[in-house]
């Protein structure tokens, strides 16, 4: 008979009497197709003699003139199907049992440490937000009593010598003695002096030529009935910027003067400016105004430069409340902030810049990370090695399953492994044994 492999289209011709069973398999010569070989059913046959196959496989082994192709030359396979060139190619498996033992290991083994990782990565990124803006708060509340402070302690003194008989007086020869005792007394004071009703200049402590304040917004406060009135400025008499606080000098249940005192900002600003935390942490003070009081950068202070359009400036102004908040500064950059008020409407602002305030978890963070990298690395390789102890042997076995179905029974299960893989073999080898004598006792009964 004339086969045709469908792969290539070579022809051989076939001896179907050497053919023992119901179909053999050939490997074409040409392109290593398997070709398989339907032995032309005959009348009245009902049994397939896979005895009388096993039996004549060394005969076939010899008869290599058994297959021969179409230009006369005798094929060079060996075996009319029935030997080494028959045995059945293993069907290709994508998705088998190898890779999902690999990642059923993965998932089993990983999920849980990579859901540990994100949940413990957040945690640990909350809390060290949250102890940040405590720290923050905690700094910023402690900052802003040391003004409050510093400033009740002076209007304390301007408010007692506001009510001095020589002050009350209003006369330059009373009054100058007491200035200077008083800026003796509080050295920060480089000024202490005192306006009459219409802003000018009555006495002074430093003896310099009297005048006229009538333009000041201490002044004006004081006289429009305020107990207590500052300003912050560039002091005309230290050329520095200054504080100054007014209280009213009252005679008789009536506005008689005004009593103030100068103060450079530096014994503020030691307290506020030099407040540091890493390299982007600090803090400043602006006034009820926006001014600034107090900043690490100096030129702000003696610009007397204005932050009003400063995110949490903004924020504070609408409720007068603490906020805490990430903003961007005037680089782009994000930066965790506080904010708190004092008693005198003044805003005291810490703040850093997140990428510092979250450097260290970060490092703690890359770390595990790398862990969690080298931790999938492997356990891959201890997954694959896994699957393959398991799968080889199945494998195997298929393979010398596969054989026996087409006749081969001298093939010995070679299967060492003692566990559920190992008592399969030796089952599939009770059955080799067993078919092979079966087949014996059929050959005898012929």
């Amino acid at each position: 008979m004339r086969i045709e492999c469908e792969n290539c289209g070579k022809e051989y011709r076939i001896d179907e009497g050497k053919i023992k069973g119901q179909s053999v398999k050939l490997r074409c010569r040409a392109c290593e197709n398997i070709i398989v070989v339907e032995k032309p059913a005959l009348q009245g046959e009902d049994l397939v003699d896979f005895g009388a196959i096993a039996a004549s496989q060394q005969e076939d082994r010899q008869d290599a003139d058994s297959v021969t192709s179409k230009e006369g030359k005798p094929a060079e396979t060996t075996n009319a199907g029935l030997g080494a060139e028959t045995e059945s190619a293993p069907k290709k498996i994508h998705f088998g049992l190898f890779f999902k033992i690999i990642i059923l290991m993965l998932v089993v083994s990983l999920l849980p440490l990579g859901v540990y990782w994100a949940i413990t990565s957040k945690k640990s990124s909350d809390r060290v937000r949250e102890s940040t803006e405590n720290l923050m708060a905690q700094t910023a509340l402690g900052l802003s009593n040391q003004v409050d402070e510093w400033v009740d302690k002076n209007v304390r003194v301007l408010k007692a010598a506001a009510g001095l008989p020589q002050i009350v007086a209003m006369d330059r020869t009373l009054q100058e003695p007491a200035l200077k005792a008083i800026q003796k007394a509080y050295p920060w004071m480089y000024l202490v002096f005192t306006v009459d009703r219409n802003g000018l200049n009555t006495a002074r402590s430093d003896g310099k030529p009297l005048k006229d304040y009538s333009d000041r917004q201490y002044y004006k406060g004081v006289m429009q009935g305020k107990k207590l009135s500052w300003q912050t400025l560039i002091g005309k008499t230290s050329k520095k910027p200054a504080l100054v606080l007014a209280v009213p000098i009252i005679s008789t249940g009536r506005i008689v003067g005004v009593m103030a005192m100068a103060s450079t900002i530096d014994d503020i600003s030691k307290s506020v400016a030099r407040w540091r935390r890493g390299k982007t942490g600090f803090a400043f003070l602006v006034d009820e105004t926006g001014k600034v009081v107090s900043h690490q950068r100096k030129r702000y202070v003696i610009e007397q430069k204005k932050l009003n359009a400063h995110p949490l400036i903004q924020a504070y102004r609408k409720d007068k409340k603490a906020k805490t908040a990430i903003f961007k500064d005037d680089r782009g950059r994000d930066v965790l902030g506080h904010i708190r008020g004092n008693r005198y409407d003044w805003a005291l602002v810490v703040r850093q810049e997140t990428e510092e305030v979250f450097e260290a978890l970060k490092g703690v963070q890359q770390f595990s990370l790398i862990l969690l990298v080298v931790t999938i690395f492997i356990v891959s390789i201890i997954a694959w090695l896994f699957a393959r102890a398991i799968v080889k042997p199945i494998m195997t076995l298929t393979d010398i399953a596969e054989r026996m179905s087409l006749g081969e029974l001298d093939i010995k299960v070679d299967v060492k492994s003692k566990d559920e893989i190992g008592l399969l073999a030796l089952a599939v080898e009770r059955m080799r044994i067993s078919l092979n004598l079966a087949m014996s006792r059929l050959r005898r009964k012929r």
